[in-house]
This record gives structure tokens, sequence and C-alpha cells, in this order.
């Protein structure tokens, strides 16, 4: 009974030992679950980032398995980062408050990007920026090692709250609703996030159809509206191209860039 009770041990020992080097070796990264809903998908080859700006991590991704995770801060909520998959187009060497890593992607209504900080401190425990992701600057420095142009991140922050859109407002939430406002036929304007002329125009005349008040700003009722009326398109419509950015080349504008650091 004795030898058994040693043998279990051993056993547990040998077991809690494998776990912690397969834990080390994966960079610390833990646990991770990724939300199918997301759209967001792995790649078998090469590098990817998901940010979660609600937990303030990085997860870096290399060959479809986690690599490591980093703390990062996102922008507050007046200034919030770009929520969606995007594509790397820049990694550059930047100094003076970017820690010297410039990591640009492909937004359409400004220049958001992944650098490093002068306030280290405040990285990892709350969204401070102005929607640009903070990083340590030895971690910006990492990642800057391991991405390139064509990089797949992915951005998260479903604690955002809802804010009303009106013109000259800029964000992920207008070109979501430039999209909706697409398919059901009321936007004809580029999807590129910024609520101009005629996203304000088509807002009108959505309200005007659903006996709405009429004053071109997407309220919550509003957006509530434009979601439902959305749902009830067939389903090969509402799977059309105009909700697959930033692929959809042929619907992207070419903005004057909005440094948003």
């Amino acid at each position: 009974m004795i030898r058994l009770r040693k043998l279990l041990y051993f056993t547990m020992i040998i077991y809690i030992i494998i776990s912690c080097l397969h834990w080390y070796s994966t960079g610390n990264a833990g646990s991770f679950d990724l939300d199918e809903n997301t759209g967001f998908h792995i790649p078998e080859t090469g590098c990817a980032l998901y940010i979660d700006l609600d937990a303030y991590t990085m997860t870096v991704y290399q060959n479809g398995q986690v690599y490591k995770t980093f703390p990062v801060s996102g922008g507050v909520i007046e200034t919030p980062s770009p929520v969606g998959t995007w594509q790397v187009t820049e990694v550059s060497d930047w100094g003076g408050g970017f820690g010297g890593s410039w990591i640009g992607l492909n937004v359409p209504w400004g220049s958001y990007g992944i650098h490093g900080t002068e306030k280290p401190w405040l990285v990892g425990r709350g969204n401070v920026s102005h929607g640009c992701i903070r990083m340590k600057n030895k971690d910006a420095f990492e990642i800057r090692e391991l991405v390139s142009v064509g990089t797949v991140v992915h951005i998260k922050h479903d604690a955002l709250p809802f804010r009303n859109m009106r013109k000259d407002v800029r964000g992920s939430d207008v070109l979501n609703t430039q999209i909706l406002l697409k398919r059901l036929g009321f936007y004809t304007g580029a999807i590129d996030g910024i609520f101009g002329s005629g996203m304000t125009y088509a807002v009108k005349s959505f309200q005007k159809t659903y006996h709405l008040p009429i004053d071109g700003v997407v309220r919550r009722v509003t957006y509530e509206k434009i979601v439902e009326q959305e749902r009830t398109l067939p389903q090969l419509d509402r799977n059309d191209n105009t909700g697959d950015y930033p692929c959809n080349a042929a619907d992207r504008a070419e903005p004057t860039p909005v440094y948003v650091f």
C-alpha cells in the first residue's frame, strides 16, 4: 500500500512538471477560448494577432498555435480602437513616444496601429489611448519582429458602449452601419467608417421609410431598427461581400489620414 501511494505521488509530480513545461513553452499563454462568431480565423501558417480590449491582452498565434500573450491598452470611449479584423500594412522603426516600433493597420478612416509607449505602467490596466494599441516597448519590438505586411490582426472590445452616430463621426460602428444600410439598399457610398453626407442622406431616407424622427442621426432606436430590418433579408443578401471588409477593396475609400495614436 505504501509503495502504491509513493507511485501515485511520483506520477502526480511528473504530471505537474510536464504541465508546467508546456505552459512555459507557449510563452505563459494559458488557455484561450476563441469565439467562433468573431470572423477571425487562425491561419495554419505564419503569425496572427488577437487583441481583446476587454481583457487588455494580445494573443499571438504562430503556425496555428498560441505562441504568447502580452498586456495591451486600446482607445478610450471617446476615441475607440478600430474593432474588427484588419491587416498589417506597415512595419517601421518609430522613435519618440512610440517606443521605436510602429505596426500600421489598414483602417480606412485614420492611421491606427500598434506601438510602444512612454507610460508602460498604464499598459494592461485600462484603455487609455486615442485609438491605437499600446504595448510595453520591449513587447512591441518583439511583435514587430514577428509580423509582416498582410498579417491578420483582430481587435475585440465588447464593453464599448453604444454612441450616437452623426455627420463627421468615424469608427467601426459607422463602418458596420454603412454595411447594414448598403445591404438594405439605402446607402450607396464607400464602406470607409466615415459618416459623411451620403450617410446622412441614407439615414434620413431610412428614418422616413420606417416612420422614425428624421434627423440623420443614428441613435439607438434607429440603429435597432436597421438591425431588425437587415435580419429580415434573405440569407444570400445578408452574406454578400459588403460585409467582408477589409477584403472588399472595391468599396474602400482613400480618406485623408487622421493620426490617432
